[in-house]
């Protein structure tokens, strides 16, 4: 719906597109207009579209963020207090589950490799004991008992081997000449990175976090007064400034149970793929939601937003007949939707109406 609002440079640019003649009009138009034909120039300029019996259907829009899915996040922290040594990648790279991210040097790091290596020397020095032992013992130099002892505490070396390996392959990473590295625990984007070559971090810091990309999520806030045609499961169109025109489906996937004290809205979760990862974490959208109003089903007349001029609180369309017959029809609207206005009159089935720069042609139309 457009209203209308002319410009002096757009006024004096309509000299140039209408030309002076004689014409006929069938009918009275609302407002009238006598003598002026569409100029071959204008008229490439002009779009026109035939009003049509539609069904009636309407739908909120509702203000959306998209943001990556959450359930395939996986948030990289630090294992251990140390300063950065490498970070390989940047915001928005694809990553292949075990690449390395970051490299991380610390003392903790330096700790365990010396706490390794002291335990593989001892279960070295305890294998050679026990061996030594079992000979003793065939020989009666040696008791059973000595023999369950060594071989306890050869277990007990072994447990410890295996408790400092897994605390450095924690988050994936590895220990290699005293620098920790985190790898990748699983293909996808980085999706956010709080770390660069050089910083100094904590154990338990956050440093990167990995995602798909191939289904999103929006977020999506509910006023009050629309929380009650916004129902789980509910299919929605998704519309966006960055592709003018293409609509993505998903559905609600999760309403809130609670309202947000701070904003005054419910929240909801909307679903939806990903394809060509067109659809970029961060971006704001317009969430399309199906009402269910009175007449909901019903076949009216159906003018396309486009073609709607609201002027002094009334709405308007350009009915085209030919170029040197075009007409102002005021129209009342019973019902709309993103794509159309519905009216039961003021048009006919089958009648044209303007639906690009038709603010020019109307302006025109009533000021003469």
């Amino acid at each position: 719906m457009k209203s209308n609002f002319l410009t002096p440079l757009t006024l004096l640019s309509i000299c140039f597109l209408w030309s002076c003649q004689p014409a006929k009009n069938d009918e009275q138009p609302i407002p009238a207009a006598k003598g002026f034909c569409l100029s071959a120039d204008f008229k490439n300029q002009i779009k026109i579209d035939s009003i049509q019996k539609r069904t009636v259907f309407e739908q909120i829009a509702l203000n959306g963020v998209i943001q990556y899915d959450q359930d395939e996040l996986a948030a990289l922290k630090s294992p251990i207090p140390g300063i950065v040594q490498s970070v390989s990648v940047k915001m928005g790279d694809y990553v292949e589950k075990g690449q390395i991210l970051v490299s991380l040097k610390g003392t903790s790091v330096n700790d365990l490799g010396k706490e390794l290596r002291e335990l593989e020397n001892s279960k070295r020095l305890t294998e050679s004991k026990l061996l030594s032992l079992r000979s003793l013992l065939k020989d009666g130099m040696a008791s059973q008992r000595e023999l369950e002892e060594m071989e306890s505490e050869l277990k007990a070396v072994q447990i410890g081997i295996r408790h400092v390996k897994a605390n450095m392959s924690l988050l994936n990473g590895s220990s290699e000449n005293g620098v920790f590295y985190i790898r990748a625990p699983k293909a996808g984007y980085i999706v956010d990175k709080k770390v660069s070559p050089g910083m100094t971090v904590g154990d338990d810091a956050d440093l990167l976090s990995v995602s798909k990309l191939n289904e999103v999520w929006v977020s999506v806030n509910i006023y009050a007064n629309n929380l009650p045609f916004v129902k789980n499961g509910a299919p929605v169109k998704i519309t966006t400034l960055a592709y003018k025109g293409e609509t993505f489906d998903g559905y609600i996937d999760q309403v809130a149970n609670f309202f947000d004290p701070e904003e005054r809205v419910v929240k909801a979760r909307v679903k939806l793929l990903n394809k060509d990862l067109r659809l970029k974490p961060g971006m704001s959208v317009d969430v399309l939601v199906e009402k269910a109003v009175s007449g909901q089903g019903e076949r009216m007349l159906a003018i396309p937003k486009d073609a709607i001029i609201l002027h002094n609180n009334q709405n308007f369309v350009v009915r085209y007949k030919n170029d040197c017959d075009l007409s102002v029809k005021a129209i009342d609207i019973v019902a709309e939707n993103e794509t159309y206005a519905f009216v039961k009159s003021g048009v006919a089935e089958g009648d044209q109406v303007l639906t690009e720069n038709e603010l020019i042609v109307f302006d025109e139309l009533i000021n003469r």
